[in-house]
């Protein structure tokens, strides 16, 4: 293929001039050159990691019959046994189905391609492999892992274990139903503004966002690399630490990891947790962050709820005093504008400005859009389309602002810190919704759930570690009671914990403190 005079007046009319007929000639040669430089690159052959096929083969691997998935928590089956010892050992693990695996079909929670099998593992993969978990499945996640509901992807919704018809949460909702359910032990989740610890919380789990960067992002597909996290799910806080503890550290390939500490300079998470027991939160200090409960889509249940929780530290003897950062409550437009102004040029394939391992095979059998794929993505998709398109069109520097006050954001959060060990509020706003009609529109799907990521969001963008721990049973929200046998229906509420930047340890043991100290479920 050669650039024409016609590919030189439409360039140019793309990007708003015209070109002068004395001048056509030179640009031609211009585009021209750019021809023989994409010739040179498309002569050498791309540079995927490497795959230990021999050490850890891929066996029955399936798209589940309706039997083994009746929460419609598989994405896809298979078998890849990891070493006979290692930190997880005798665990079954499940990934997001936005993490790559080589070999197994990557559906990325949507329709609008199909037939996709990444040539690769992600890290976090080979790393739990190499630390003797066996990865059993992908879990299913929302359309392009986009939307924090549960019912967006064509294969079904995802149900919750607690209810039938309900949410559990997104965009890593496969993961929070399968983990609940037991039918499989912790799961690798992903996060961009609370996509791991919101299906955590409505699901009855614990979820970990980790430090920006410090677990590795490679082989994972990404929406806005300034705010994608990969993490752990798990029953408990101590399966979350063995998990984080087998994953995190410096890959040499994400350069998102400036700060992470080499795989064997990775702190001992779980040993951290087990003799953090010994202790627990005695003296501690626990910050109450006074906008975490201010959202006008807070319930008063789950007010209730995680106030009574928060309270049961003072019991463990630390101290728990209420804490502002007035800029939290900017989270969710923060959110919205970092959020869609990006991931709608990620899903066109304009991957610019970072060093690591680019998943190219998958942009080849996306692109390019037509109106037929975004009909089968559809409206959490199409919308964040529709929004980056406006944004970037008429506020172009607006990313630029909203990055710079995110940064100031974390020094907010960093102050209040300095104050208190850890900072506490709900991890979502409201239980469990029920799931949207399926002829709903775009409107609709977007007002599902008030206020979801008005709490996780923040920390996305300043990246400091979130965990959430299940603390207790709310009823249903009132817009979702349809008759009086729906009052007796009861599901989980999430109390979030949020540390210093890199301070995992902390979160996890604070967070244990409670799981070991009280039933959630009893409370």
């Amino acid at each position: 293929m050669q650039a024409t005079l016609e590919d030189v007046q439409a360039a140019a009319s793309r990007l708003g001039f015209s070109v002068p007929a004395e001048h056509e000639s030179d640009y031609l040669a211009l585009l021209q050159g750019t021809d023989r430089a994409v010739a040179a690159i498309l002569e050498e052959p791309d540079f995927p990691t490497l795959v230990d096929l021999e050490q850890f083969p891929r066996t029955n691997v399936h798209l589940p019959s309706a039997d083994e998935n009746p929460l419609k928590g598989w994405s896809w089956k298979c078998e890849i046994q990891g070493t006979p010892t290692g930190l997880l050992a005798g665990r079954t693990v499940c990934a997001k189905d936005t993490v790559a695996v080589a070999g197994v079909p990557l559906r990325f929670g949507t329709d609008a391609f199909e037939d996709y099998a990444p040539n690769v593992d992600a890290t976090v993969i080979t790393r739990v492999l190499e630390n003797g978990g066996k990865f059993v499945g992908k879990a299913a996640c929302e359309n392009f892992s986009h939307g924090a509901g549960s019912f967006s992807s064509p294969f079904g919704p995802v149900q919750n274990p607690f209810q039938s018809g309900f949410s559990t949460g997104g965009s890593s909702s496969g993961c929070g139903a399968l983990i609940a359910s037991g039918a499989v032990d912790m799961g690798i989740g992903g996060d961009q503004g609370g996509s791991i610890r919101i299906p955590a919380a409505l699901c009855g789990i614990v979820g970990l966002k980790p430090t920006f960067g410090l677990v590795p992002y490679t082989g994972v597909l990404t929406s806005d690399a300034g705010s994608d996290h990969v993490g752990p799910m798990a029953r408990t806080v101590l399966d979350s630490a063995l998990l984080l503890e087998a994953t995190a550290g410096y890959d040499g390939i994400d350069d998102r990891q400036l700060g992470a500490p080499l795989p064997q300079d990775v702190p001992k998470y779980s040993q951290l947790v087990l003799e953090g027991r010994k202790t627990g939160v005695k003296g501690l200090r626990i910050g109450l962050l006074r906008e975490g409960f201010a959202h006008s889509a807070l319930s008063s249940s789950v007010d209730a709820a995680v106030r009574a929780a928060v309270a049961k530290f003072e019991e463990l003897g630390a101290t728990v005093d209420e804490v502002s950062v007035p800029l939290h409550s900017k989270a969710e437009p923060l959110c919205h504008v970092l959020n869609k102004f990006s991931s709608s040029q990620a899903r066109q394939g304009k991957q610019v400005g970072r060093r690591g391992l680019y998943l190219n095979d998958y942009f080849d059998q996306l692109l390019p859009w037509t109106g037929e794929k975004y009909e089968r993505a559809r409206y959490f998709v199409s919308g964040t389309a529709m929004s980056g398109e406006y944004g970037w069109s008429k506020y172009p520097t607006l990313y630029g602002r909203a990055m710079n006050i995110s940064r100031r954001l974390g020094e907010d959060y960093d102050a209040a810190l300095a104050e208190f060990d850890v900072l506490v509020m709900p991890t979502v706003t409201q239980p469990a919704r029920r799931h949207v009609a399926p002829d709903a529109g775009p409107l609709a799907w977007a007002q599902a759930s008030p206020g979801i990521i008005s709490n996780t969001s923040p920390f996305n963008l300043t990246g400091h570690p979130a965990l959430t721990i299940p603390c207790g049973f709310v009823g249903p929200h009132q817009d979702d009671i349809r008759s009086a046998e729906d009052e007796g229906i009861r599901l989980p509420v999430g109390l979030m914990l949020v540390g210093k930047m890199w301070d995992e340890g902390k979160v996890l043991q604070v967070g244990d403190a409670w799981e070991h100290a009280f039933d959630w479920k009893q409370m």
